[in-house]
């Protein structure tokens, strides 16, 4: 007879090693406005050493702009006179939003849902961080170091 894997009795999220977002989260959060030129983005993220900019329209986060996006579409675009240069809105994503109560398996399964690397964590309107894959993964080698 074959052995049968172990089951947990709980789900994940209910086990005491899910920590809440705001515990991994990143909240000095460098952003950028709809009207921007991507090469703007382009810079601004290569000098602050960030790959994800969350775009506010005034107090309100409207999406995500990632670094992969913006650099194929600098690399693949040439200027041309008299057409306007592509903005931060033209490639701005529709990202998961957590409440500051969801747990590190929520900004998981927000990732993979999404198929974007990050997810921007919320009170209402206004924003609190943003949680990346690279912060996932820093967490879970933390939890690996206590065992």
């Amino acid at each position: 007879m074959t052995p049968r894997p172990h089951r947990l009795a709980a789900p994940p999220e209910a086990l005491d090693d899910d920590p809440p977002v705001t515990g991994l989260m990143t909240q000095r959060i460098v952003a950028i406005v709809p009207e921007a030129e991507l090469s703007v983005a382009l810079r601004l993220m290569a000098a602050r050493g960030v790959r994800h900019l969350p775009v506010l329209d005034g107090a309100r986060c409207v999406g995500l702009v990632l670094d992969t996006d913006v650099a194929r579409l600098l690399a693949l675009t040439r200027p041309e006179p008299g057409v306007p240069p592509l903005r931060v809105r033209d490639v701005c994503r529709r990202v998961p939003a957590l409440e500051p109560t969801a747990r590190r398996s929520d900004a998981a399964r927000g990732m993979q849902a999404s198929g974007i690397d990050a997810v921007l964590v919320g009170d209402g309107e206004r924003l609190l961080g943003i949680v990346t894959a690279t912060d996932l993964v820093r967490s879970l080698a933390a939890d690996g170091a206590d065992r």
